[in-house]
């Protein structure tokens, strides 16, 4: 469940990628029981976006170009009745690409994404977004696991992955976590005392 408020599409797209890259990894573990090539079938990428007004018009741009979002159908009431939330579903085989701050769609050659979109109407916070996730659509989907990622977050190529094995072999476990990085360029950034807090912070 990826989870996004105000970030522009260029931190939007990083995260879709390597999403979109975990489930290629998952897809090509031809010898797993669990994955192999039908493995997307097994994945639902869920996006809810917290607040219809806030949505950056570039990303929604993305968005409409994945193909899980259309612009000028969501609508504030329907018969004169405030509108909670709206939904988008679609598989999609667009993927995207980053060209230094530039977004643009490619298609994919070989693996599908489901995509789920809930576009809440207003601005209830992320804790509100999670209960979104696990109530409504958590009893919808049924899922074994769920992977809770902020928009701007970049997981490695198989980050996803390495975490099933936590849930897998455990049944009682009840949540598992990766270790987060700060992005440093080849060690650049940490001139910045703002990243380098921040790289501090995320060791400890």
């Amino acid at each position: 469940k990826l989870t996004m408020y105000n970030e522009d599409e260029f931190l939007f797209a990083r995260t879709m990628i390597g999403v979109f890259k975990n489930i290629e990894y998952m897809c090509n573990r031809n010898t797993s029981k669990t994955w192999g090539k039908e493995a997307w079938k097994k994945i639902v990428v869920s996006i809810l976006r917290d607040g219809r007004a806030k949505i950056n018009p570039r990303r929604r741009a993305v968005l409409a170009g994945l193909g899980v979002y259309q612009d000028g159908i969501a609508k504030q009431q329907v018969n004169g009745k405030d509108v909670t939330a709206h939904i988008y579903r679609y598989t999609t085989q667009v993927s995207l690409d980053l060209k230094g701050t530039q977004v643009s769609l490619k298609p994919r050659s070989a693996t599908p994404v489901q995509l789920l979109f809930c576009s809440k109407e207003k601005n209830q916070k992320k804790i509100n977004s999670h209960r979104w996730f696990f109530q409504p659509f958590g009893r919808v989907l049924d899922p074994n696991i769920c992977v809770l990622i902020d928009a701007g977050t970049k997981p490695g190529k198989d980050s996803i992955y390495q975490l099933w094995p936590a849930f897998d072999l455990e049944p009682m476990c009840g949540g598992a976590c990766g270790e987060i990085k700060v992005m440093l360029d080849k060690g650049k950034k940490l001139y910045n005392p703002l990243v380098a807090t921040q790289n501090f912070e995320y060791k400890l």
